[in-house]
């Protein structure tokens, strides 16, 4: 009894752990967006100089 207990209190922790963790990934994704999208504004702007 005591054992199943224990899982279910892990359980949560778990998966707060992978959602934090696809936060994290979404956050690293859209930092490399918001980077490559620097560039092509760059880019752009010195075909028009």
């Amino acid at each position: 009894m005591a054992h199943e207990e224990t899982v279910q209190v892990l359980e949560p922790r778990n998966k707060a752990f992978e959602v934090s963790k696809t936060i994290e990934q979404q956050l690293s994704d859209a930092n490399d967006e918001i980077e490559d999208l620097k560039l092509q504004i760059a880019w752009l702007e010195r075909s028009y100089e």
